[in-house]
């Protein structure tokens, strides 16, 4: 009981910190040239994915690969040891020696299909000219990261395990911070209008005003 309001609070403190993000991204947008082809492309692949979502099929098994590598890779990285690994069209199972909040959370977070695309990009462009293919990259990015965000929100539906442990209302408050953070980023690479760090900046100024008007409205 302790440990879930204790978990409950934090969450509910954690709130100002996502409300600022939201407003620090769309600060972070307003230098954009809407008429930019990147843009367009980027924007076009975003929402052509929700199509093929709904209309077509779900590529959960897809989803699931990806989610589970994550999970993978995340404990690697925090020094545990992966003892078994599972996949089926069901769902996908990993079992580790070690367990932590980023191992739990971050393949809600980390849109890995995205990244193994420009990883794919990068490696091809060793070998061959791929610059020519640099507005299907845009594109494919835009549909990879819609692919995460909406079969994100399909499985959190669910009420995964990893998020009920770490606390449902937390989970999705700093999944939803990260994942805005991880789209502000790739759209930093792509467009130079676009500054990560001036991003976090923002987040940071914004957040602390907001906890010193609530603070200050408490206390006055």
């Amino acid at each position: 009981m302790l440990g879930r309001t204790l978990k409950t609070l934090i969450a509910i403190l954690f709130i100002p910190v996502a409300i600022a993000l939201t407003r620090a991204f769309l600060q972070s947008l307003e230098g954009l040239d809407f008429f930019n082809v990147n843009l367009f492309l980027l924007i076009g692949g975003f929402f052509t994915y929700p199509i093929f979502h709904i209309v077509f099929i779900r590529p959960m098994y897809v989803y699931t690969w990806g989610h589970e590598i994550v999970h993978v890779v995340a404990t690697w990285l925090c020094g545990g040891q992966v003892t078994s690994f599972h996949i089926s069209q069901n769902g996908g199972n990993v079992t580790t020696t070690k367990t932590n909040l980023f191992i739990r959370l971050s393949p809600y977070f980390v849109p890995v299909h995205a990244i193994f695309l420009i990883l794919l990009y990068f490696i091809l462009s060793r070998f061959y000219n791929v610059s020519r293919f640099s507005n299907e990259l845009i594109f494919l990015l835009g549909f990879t990261v819609s692919f995460h965000i909406f079969m994100t929100i399909e499985v959190m539906k669910l009420r995964q395990p990893d998020i009920v442990k770490t606390g449902y209302l937390f989970s999705v408050l700093l999944i939803y911070a990260a994942n805005v953070s991880a789209l502000l980023f790739i759209m930093s690479v792509i467009f130079k209008e676009i500054s990560f760090m001036s991003f976090v900046k923002k987040t940071m100024v914004l957040s602390k005003d907001m906890y010193l008007y609530i603070f200050g409205r408490l206390l006055g």
